[in-house]
């Protein structure tokens, strides 16, 4: 069954995508609701934060979002978007 999530940035990212021109904002605001559609997907690697939290981190065209699925109320939580491609 695919549930849509809805997602939650954090403020970091926020101020990342402010950064932004408005073409890489698009792109952005694309790959976040595509990591949304599916909420149980793995990244490309994972990481564990301090507290064990687990963290999937996705290669999106010349991003690395790093996010987590908060199945309990339906959101996926972006916490960090790097450009790895100039």
């Amino acid at each position: 069954m695919n549930v849509r999530y809805s997602y939650v940035v954090e403020a970091g990212v926020v101020a990342f995508f402010a950064q932004c021109s408005g073409r890489e904002r698009e792109q952005l605001m694309r790959a976040f609701e595509v990591l949304a559609q599916e909420p149980y997907q793995r990244g490309d690697w994972v990481r564990r934060t301090s507290l064990g939290r687990e963290l999937q981190l996705k290669r999106v065209g010349k991003w690395l979002v790093t996010f987590w699925p908060d199945h309990a109320v339906r959101e996926l939580r972006i916490v960090d978007v790097e450009r790895i491609i100039p």
